[in-house]
């Protein structure tokens, strides 16, 4: 998909590395030697998106005092892409869509229209097809959009690339702090795969150069020798730390027809996951399956909560009552 010019959706929690899969296809694309254009729709404000994207010419409004040119024209030729796509309000969507289908924008304050040649790839931490389904996205754009949708799954659930990731960090705080060498313990690859990584691949990035700036000072270090240890890392929860209820939850009757289950349990993580589905099917019977209402009883974002219960394996579709 990189060399074409076929707009890319690019969804996944975050700090997953959206941005990365972006550059990485610009990188490889044919639009390599043009510009790569990035823009966070979070933090526009909604009455300057129009502006910001699309520029404006000198006196359009209070405050435009020379022409401005907008994020498609300074992506000519290249990229555009579009972090947070799931936070532009409805308007903005509309005039998004018109800009996508005929390669044209109007600045702000301008009559005439301008031919513009960018490809897009958009980047979204929420699930599209539900915002879709709930009337906060545009059918039309989503499609337009997800010609090629890219899923990157959260760092919890591809436990292998822990390892390879954080030495890629350790290796690029070895060369930032200019040392010969920097190794790391075996208890801490084992502390570093046993936790969750709520933060994803950001959060680890954050915690292998803490840990490389403190190895660095410790005094217990043999002389010429770097070596990152389990306390280093900090305080990291265990991913497979439960607490009492949750290992009594393994035995508890898990649905409403008094059937006993008993449930094999290997380690702490079976627990840990065995108490998350039954408290995830706790809540989607109290709110009659409404996703929304259950992750508002559960603390929950509605997206991480859909993510989970398809990690764990639970039907993600309303289910009808007998």
């Amino acid at each position: 998909v990189a060399p074409s010019d076929f707009a890319v959706l690019i969804e996944g929690e975050t700090g997953v590395g959206k941005e990365l899969v972006a550059r990485t296809l610009h990188r490889k694309s044919n639009r390599a030697k043009g510009p790569l254009v990035y823009v966070n729709c979070a933090a526009l404000p909604e009455n300057l998106i129009e502006s910001e994207l699309f520029g404006h010419v000198k006196g359009a409004f209070t405050g435009a005092d020379k022409d401005r040119a907008g994020k498609f024209s300074l992506a000519d030729g290249g990229t555009l892409f579009l972090d947070e796509i799931g936070e532009l309000p409805l308007l903005a969507q509309s005039k998004l869509l018109r800009a996508l289908q005929s390669q044209e924008i109007q600045p702000v304050g301008k009559d005439q229209v301008e031919v513009v040649d960018v490809r897009v790839i958009a980047a979204t931490n929420r699930i599209l097809k539900d915002e879709v389904e709930a009337g906060r996205f545009r059918s039309d754009l989503y499609h337009r959009l997800s010609v090629f949708p890219i899923c990157i799954p959260s760092l919890r659930e591809r436990l292998g690339d822990i390892t390879l990731l954080a030495g890629y960090f350790i290796e690029q705080s070895r060369r930032k702090l200019g040392l010969v060498q920097l190794l790391i313990d075996d208890e801490a690859i084992e502390k570093l795969e046993t936790y969750d990584w709520p933060g994803n691949v950001r959060e680890l990035e954050h915690v292998m150069n803490r840990a490389a700036l403190m190895a660095r000072s410790d005094k217990q270090m043999q002389k010429g020798m770097t070596r990152i240890k389990a306390y280093h890392l900090g305080q990291l929860q265990r991913s497979t730390q439960v607490n009492k209820e949750a290992v009594q939850a393994v035995n508890l009757v898990a649905d409403n027809t008094s059937q006993q289950t008993s449930v094999a349990l290997s380690n702490l993580k079976e627990a840990t996951e065995a108490f998350q589905t039954q408290r995830i099917h706790q809540a989607l019977a109290v709110s009659d399956y409404n996703w929304s209402q259950a992750a508002r009883a559960l603390s929950m974002d509605r997206a991480n909560l859909v993510r989970l219960a398809k990690r764990l394996g639970i039907e993600v579709t309303k289910q009808l009552k007998n």
